[in-house]
């Protein structure tokens, strides 16, 4: 079969209705965006144990990302709104805020917003600064190795 151009062999698949995002991850260099994004995707194979399924979509230059430094676009997916929403700030929490230098930003515009910052933001221990920039909130959370 072909659809769009593109060959389909007739084997065995399957596919569920999934809720997902897609953030951008950057920090001082490739190197330790790259490091966050395959913390925050690793054990993320399958919705079943996991919690969700998520990868690395690609590789950012810093004109592609919002605050201009090096970065990785990763994708997450979950069965429903709420275990996604779990997903993503506990794996932001674990994964992203722990790595140096690194931020991290919705990378995707409209749809049903996650809070994410509602709860994350208490890592910063009463440090944590928040800052509307062109109508969209910014959590800056310090961390160990500075801003």
């Amino acid at each position: 079969m072909i659809i769009n151009g593109v060959t389909i062999d007739a084997t065995f698949a399957e596919a569920f209705p999934m809720k997902g995002t897609r953030a951008i991850i950057t920090a001082q260099n490739e190197k330790w965006a790259m490091i966050a994004a395959q913390a925050m995707t690793g054990f993320a194979t399958s919705v079943i144990a996991c919690g969700c399924e998520a990868g690395i979509e690609r590789v950012l230059l810093p004109e592609e990302t919002p605050d201009g430094r090096p970065g990785v676009a990763i994708m997450i997916f979950a069965m429903g709104g709420k275990g996604l929403a779990k997903q993503l700030e506990t794996r932001a929490g674990q994964c992203v805020l722990t790595s140096p230098t690194s931020a991290l930003f919705a990378g995707i515009e409209g749809g049903v917003r996650i809070p994410l910052g509602k709860n994350l933001r208490y890592f910063g221990d009463g440090f944590q600064t928040s800052k509307v920039i062109s109508g969209k909130r910014y959590w800056r959370i310090p961390v160990m190795d500075g801003k």
